[in-house]
């Protein structure tokens, strides 16, 4: 396979990620708030991406000191905002990254946080889409 044909793949999959973010967020937000109209999902977006920035560096800065309370706490939040608007596989992620701060285990930590990063890249653009 070459690079060209691997991109492509990797694009169309990164693509297809987004898609199906968006199709959970208009779901979730249509489910729980009965609304999924351009302003509500551009205020969600834009809620969740503000606080989700934070949250990830104080994981990081967390998992950096070895500080499991402060991981434990900022997954824990990450997770609850990402579950209410339909981000099930980020709060999934979350939920590891809590267990992990929870049980003081690093290891487990660090092995959530490249998909932690990750997910939230694609959130972040999926999203961005929302924003009025």
């Amino acid at each position: 396979m070459t690079y060209s044909d691997r991109y492509l793949q990797e694009t169309a999959a990164s693509n297809q990620a987004i898609r199906q973010i968006q199709t959970e967020v208009k779901d979730a937000l249509e489910l729980v708030m009965g609304d999924s109209s351009p302003e509500m999902l551009d205020e969600m977006a834009s809620i969740f991406l503000e606080d989700a920035v934070p949250l990830i560096d104080q994981i990081k800065t967390g998992y950096a000191n070895q500080d499991f309370v402060s991981i434990t706490m900022a997954a824990h939040a990450l997770k609850g905002s990402s579950a209410t608007i339909g981000l099930a596989n980020f709060a999934n992620i979350c939920l590891a990254v809590e267990t992990g701060g929870k049980q003081n285990e690093a290891n487990l930590v660090s092995q959530q946080l490249p998909m932690l990063e990750t997910e939230y890249a694609q959130i972040k653009e999926a999203l961005s889409t929302f924003l009025l």
